[in-house]
């Protein structure tokens, strides 16, 4: 059997094999559990964007750029002026982004709602002023959902870990993080070279 000298200690290839399969497998299975538990906050939360990182400063200061939201989806008939919801624009230049204001003015014709009027707290005027939705409103469905939570500044963490620099980084991190917790590991028996 190949021994090889680590860390003042002998130990065996197969034994270092092991630790380095160990620390991998604790990685992977975070990484699964990660991605487990935002499957499940889909189904829990009832929105295929159950979370959304602030990127401006439009809802200080309730929200703040930098925040996380926790977005519950609900039915778009049961809410009320005050609620604070996540609508996909329809403006056709933003269309990817999601805006996170407070519904300011419900719009009904004949007894059905045609329209959210939305309006950012820091902001002067309602988005049908800037553009971001047409005069009657959000139309019902391009609600996402409605805020339930706010997680300060951790939104900022998401949106570095959403750029290449940020991705990258986390994977070095990881790695280091498997090969230090293998060179930190002991072996179980010191082995003496007079043997």
């Amino acid at each position: 059997m190949s021994r090889v000298r680590f860390e003042g200690f002998y130990v065996s290839m197969q034994y270092k094999t092991k630790l380095i399969w160990r620390q991998t497998l604790y990685v992977a299975l975070g990484f699964i559990i990660a991605v487990a538990a935002f499957l499940s906050a889909t189904t829990i939360l009832h929105t295929q964007v159950p979370l959304a990182a602030v990127t401006s400063g439009s809802m200080t200061p309730t929200i703040k750029q930098g925040d996380l939201l926790v977005i519950q989806g609900v039915n778009v008939y049961r809410l009320h002026v005050g609620n604070i919801i996540v609508y996909k624009t329809t403006d056709p230049y933003l269309s990817n982004e999601l805006i996170v204001h407070r519904i300011i003015k419900i719009n009904t014709s004949n007894g059905k709602i045609i329209g959210y009027v939305t309006k950012g707290d820091n902001n002067p005027y309602p988005d049908t002023v800037y553009g971001f939705e047409p005069p009657t409103g959000i139309p019902p469905q391009n609600v996402v959902g409605k805020v339930v939570l706010v997680v300060p500044l951790l939104g900022f963490l998401v949106l570095f870990l959403k750029q290449p620099t940020g991705f990258l980084l986390m994977v070095i991190l990881l790695g280091a993080i498997v090969f230090w917790g293998f060179a930190e590991e002991q072996p179980r028996k010191k082995h003496s070279r007079d043997n």
